[in-house]
């Protein structure tokens, strides 16, 4: 009788014999785990005849590559059998030879030689177990049919070996057993040391209720523990933030110290480290999931990523409700028996957020794997680049379509149309979007990297740039694009049968935004220099269209009466006296006529306020929201006060049209300012180092904070740091805040009570006032004025 599984872990590769065996990872439907051998599948890749290749060669046969040796650690190998099979190359029917092997790990040595004799290799870099779920149809967090015979294996509860292995669709999201681990090191020397400093703490919890803080009198004991807890849990997913740059190779490192083997593998291995920036992690049977990689890449929103920024951020901890302590201080309530209880409710809450944040980040994740065909822990880490392409590949492989090769080529091409925006105040304003506006033009235009000609009787021809794209038949990309855009039409049609509060809903949406990500991620990768299916053809086509269809729509709105006060890419603002959110459903209804695009309205502004630069306006909607764009508030390396003094000032202006209450507002910050009586946290510059502090030609003020710190700081992090009093340049005051232990009246004290004074001309000419200025200058409002001079009129008036 077939058994029914849910595939949950990583494939992986298990030797028998010298045969490679695919090992699926599944809970069965008591939610016990399960481990599916197959045996029967055979590592392979493809050749092509190539005619530009650089070993120019007669016409091969399967013949030759039947004939190729190759030599690996000493041994000879050679292909175990060649087939010729029909496939296609970009569309075009080829024959290609399938060159099976007797082992993955045979492809290296095999490729090789079979491009020396002047072939086209295909595939040979697509991972054994990537290979195995592609070709079977199987998706990760997705159901599988299993025929086989139960077999006896010491680390699983259930156990098959498979003769026939069948993908099943199931509804919904895996019920998964997730882990999140934080650990707490002792670091009186700043930055805490893999080889002199322990590890104090490793707080962990689970979405089944388990909150726990490891901690004893010696370091042995805690990752005794640490290991235990996870055997005794079995997660199916264990999550952390920084953790595969920090805590975990931390961890191994102190580990391997104390001569402590990490079994946390379910099958009893340890955790497996690749190094490099960014490093990865991987444990046998349990996904292993850096949050902080899932937010750097979705989150764009939060632009300082702390742990503590995320979850408030997302609503699952606020930071005025919870513990906050600097890094540098951890060893001081360590040691301090009445600090250390504030150190604890400090790694509780670090735990509780990491295990927050996941659980609002990974179902989308979750979609993320089953529409590209891979692991969790593997997509969780990708670029969204390599998400369009593990997708893409595996909508190839159903049509029988060739992976191209990689590539590293590119050249840059001109981007969307901007119209300059009208700067100053305007009423009764409307922006309408085109709704996804480059996948409807790859789609309304056929364009996809197979089907770009020279010439040819029925063509698209895209305006300023010429390139041609054949009419029929439908190219690889449209025809994706079609399928992605009618699934997510449909999901979009069942939301609206269930109310928002309800999981149906919450599955249904997740669905639809993770087609939308990658739908929309489609005209990009064309145009991305790393891509297999790169044609720069295809990206400035899309890009050219959008220009021009976004130059017709203008033009349309003009003949309609309605001035359009801003255009950008695929947005545009317009206002007109009178019922404008009418006007501009008729025309939106009419571009829609007209143009193979959709133009919807997006939102209604009562009142709204452009700078003379693109994507930089703030408005107030009908529903009294506040909508900021690309201002100073938005920048990360201002300083809080800078950022919270202009989002007042836009409130002030917007919602009471009072310019001259908003110069009094700042007025009073900078006399605040002055006489030190601004929170210091207000004051902190956050800046990333980019590279190492050595590769710096021009040592800007971060960099030198970054050089001060007690704590080395590493390449991309934020850079927390403070200008003070004195001479020299600005970085020659710039100091890490860390190194001060008090700050008062507006003065900083380090450990030692050696005071400096907070800069506050720096944070009133350099923050305050630039931060304010590039908006009421426009109302004739000087620089001087906002410090506290007289007014002077400025040449610089505003619009109507």
């Amino acid at each position: 009788m077939p058994s029914e599984l849910q595939q949950v872990g990583k494939s992986s590769i298990s030797d028998k014999g010298g045969k490679a065996v695919i090992r699926l990872w599944c809970k069965d439907e008591q939610g016990r785990n399960a481990v599916v051998f197959d045996p029967n599948f055979e590592p392979y890749f493809y050749a092509v005849a190539a005619p530009n290749h650089r070993f120019r060669s007669e016409n091969r046969s399967a013949d030759d590559i039947m004939a190729v040796r190759a030599m690996r650690y000493g041994e000879t190998i050679s292909p175990k059998r060649v087939e010729t099979v029909k496939r296609r190359d970009f569309g075009k029917e080829v024959e290609a030879f399938k060159i099976i092997v007797g082992h993955p790990q045979h492809v290296p040595s095999l490729r090789e030689a079979v491009d020396a004799l002047g072939l086209d290799v295909r595939e040979a870099d697509v991972l054994f177990a990537v290979r195995y779920i592609i070709d079977h149809g199987l998706a990760p967090m997705d159901g599988i049919v299993v025929q086989g015979k139960p077999i006896d294996i010491e680390y699983a509860e259930y156990a098959l070996e498979a003769s026939e292995v069948k993908p099943q669709k199931r509804e919904g999201n895996p019920d998964l057993r997730i882990m999140a681990f934080d650990c707490e090191m002792i670091n009186p020397h700043g930055m805490p040391s893999q080889e002199r400093d322990p590890i104090i703490i490793i707080g962990v919890a689970t979405n089944r209720g388990d909150v726990k803080l490891l901690t004893s009198k010696d370091e042995p004991s805690i990752i005794r523990e640490f290991i235990d807890f996870i055997r005794d849990v079995n997660p199916d997913v264990i999550c952390g933030y920084n953790s595969d740059n920090f805590d975990w190779p931390y961890l191994l490192h102190r580990a391997e110290l104390a001569k402590i083997p990490l079994k946390m593998g379910r099958d009893g291995s340890t955790p497996q480290l690749r190094p490099g920036i960014p490093g990865k992690v991987s444990i046998a049977g349990r996904l292993n999931v850096d949050l902080y990689r899932v937010v750097d890449r979705d989150l764009g929103s939060v632009k300082v990523k702390t742990l503590e920024n995320v979850a408030d951020f997302l609503g699952v901890m606020k930071k005025s409700e919870r513990v906050n302590l600097p890094a540098s201080k951890i060893h001081q309530y360590w040691e301090d028996p009445e600090k250390r209880k504030t150190l604890l409710e400090y790694a509780r809450d670090d735990v509780n957020s990491t295990l927050a944040i996941a659980e609002k980040m990974l179902p989308l994740q979750y979609e993320f794997a089953r529409m590209s065909r891979q692991p969790l822990d593997e997509v969780s880490k990708m670029g969204r680049g390599r998400q369009v392409e593990s997708f893409l590949s595996n909508e190839a492989y159903k049509i029988g379509e060739l992976v191209p090769s990689k590539r590293e080529v590119g050249a840059p091409y001109a981007g969307g149309f901007v119209l300059e925006p009208k700067k100053g105040i305007h009423e009764n304003v409307v922006c309408l979007d085109f709704s996804a506006m480059y996948p409807s033009i790859m789609i309304s235009f056929n364009i996809s990297p197979d089907t770009v000609i020279a010439d040819g009787d029925e063509f698209f021809e895209a305006p300023e740039v010429g390139y041609k794209f054949r009419k029929k038949p439908d190219g690889f990309f449209k025809r994706i694009l079609q399928d992605l855009v009618a699934k997510r039409n449909k999901l979009k049609r069942e939301l609206a049968r269930y109310d928002r509060d309800t999981y149906e809903y919450q599955l249904l949406d997740i669905r639809q935004k993770a087609i939308k990500i990658l739908t929309n991620a489609f005209y990009g990768y064309t145009g991305w220099s790393a891509a297999r299916w790169y044609r720069k053809e295809c990206a400035e086509a899309t890009t050219a269209w959008g220009r021009h269809f976004i130059k017709q729509a203008i033009q349309k709105a003009e003949e309609m009466g309605l001035e359009v006060l801003y255009g950008d890419t695929d947005s545009l603002f317009i206002k007109k006296d009178g019922d404008i959110v009418r006007l501009a459903k008729e025309f939106s209804d009419a571009i829609s006529r007209e143009l193979p695009l959709e133009l919807d309205i997006d939102n209604y502004y009562e009142v709204i306020f452009f700078t003379e630069k693109k994507k930089r306006y703030a408005g107030l909607t009908a529903d009294g929201e506040i909508v900021i764009k690309g201002l100073e508030v938005r920048r990360g390396d201002w300083c809080a006060l800078a950022k919270e003094t202009q989002a007042q000032v836009v409130e002030v202006i917007l919602g009471e049209r009072d310019p001259a209450k908003a110069v009094r507002l700042v007025q009073s910050i900078v006399q605040q300012v002055k006489r030190g009586k601004v929170p210091l946290e207000k004051l902190v510059i956050y800046k990333t180092l980019t590279k190492k502090i050595s590769s710096y030609e021009s040592i800007q003020a971060h960099v030198r904070a970054a050089k001060r710190a007690k704590i080395p700081i590493e390449v991309g992090t934020k850079v927390a740091y403070v200008v003070v009093k004195g001479s020299g340049s600005i970085g020659d005051r710039a100091y890490p805040v860390d190194i001060f232990k008090k700050y008062e009246d507006g003065y900083l004290y380090t450990d030692d009570d050696k005071r400096d004074r907070i800069d506050a001309e720096y944070y009133i000419n350099n923050q305050l006032i630039p931060a304010t200025s590039r908006i009421l200058n426009h109302f004739g409002h000087s620089d001087v004025e906002l410090n506290g001079g007289p007014k002077q009129a400025t040449f610089d008036v505003f619009g109507d």
